[in-house]
């Protein structure tokens, strides 16, 4: 992706979290391109597997404080800053609301809010010494719109970007930004347009197609840059019109 010079991250370091995700390799490909370094932080070693050019590579249980905090501990001592976190270390679940256990809920809670939780305040210490950061959060748009047997899960998210609301507040003044994307609903296939638009979930979507990673890395770029200097505490919804939808 053609990089303005605004956005450019040439010599910032960045941190992203992950639980294995298929987006990850994508997100933190685009990070490389626009200059940074980048330190991946996986939930178990396969997480890291199909990820090229890490500045460092660590592999921690993303929902403990001690491992979180040793993980960070290395990647500000290995690269000598962290000017960039984008944590992405969400699991979904789809079950009936009456059938979801509290293991389960709590299960989410700590992978898709705990984890961002840890990673933010550790992160957010370097920061604050820096005077600058980036912070972003990658959330769902299912985070203001409910769905059915989905219900832990769009809690969780609600709870993620309210959290960049008032982390925003909190870190504002230290000249770091956190924002949010939502991404609607992403596919690693690469289907023709065509096959995409006999399924009903598309013919649902105003734009007639799934997304794919490579439509978050546009925003996530700006949002980590220098650019971003006058957005925080907002979650922007990348879903192909889904949001607008009656």
């Amino acid at each position: 992706m053609p990089i303005p010079k605004e956005w450019s991250l040439s010599g910032r370091t960045a941190l992203v979290a992950s639980n294995g995700h298929g987006w990850t390799p994508t997100l933190v490909q685009a990070l490389q391109e626009a200059g940074a370094q980048v330190a991946l932080v996986a939930h178990k070693a396969q997480g890291l597997q199909g990820v090229s050019g890490l500045a460092l590579g660590l592999t921690a249980d993303v929902t403990d404080p001690d491992q979180v905090r040793r993980a960070v501990a290395q990647v500000h001592r290995r690269l000598g800053r962290i000017d960039i976190l984008v944590h992405n270390t969400q699991v979904l679940l789809g079950k009936p609301f009456v059938e979801t256990t509290i293991e389960e809920f709590d299960t989410l809670f700590r992978f898709n809010v705990r984890s961002a939780w840890l990673f933010c305040q550790e992160a957010a210490k370097v920061m604050l010494a820096q005077q600058y950061g980036r912070i972003v959060l990658i959330a769902s748009g299912l985070a203001k719109r409910g769905n059915w047997n989905l219900s832990a899960y769009c809690a969780s998210m609600a709870a993620l970007t309210n959290l960049v609301h008032t982390l925003a507040l909190e870190l504002g003044r230290s000249n770091i930004r956190v924002n949010g994307i939502g991404p609607g609903w992403l596919t690693l296939e690469e289907k023709p347009i065509e096959e995409q638009q006999k399924e009903l979930l598309v013919r649902y979507l105003p734009l007639r197609r799934y997304g794919h990673p490579r439509d978050l890395v546009g925003i996530l770029v700006y949002m980590c840059s220098e650019a971003c200097d006058f957005l925080t505490g907002h979650t922007v919804y990348i879903d192909g019109g889904a949001m607008i939808h009656p």
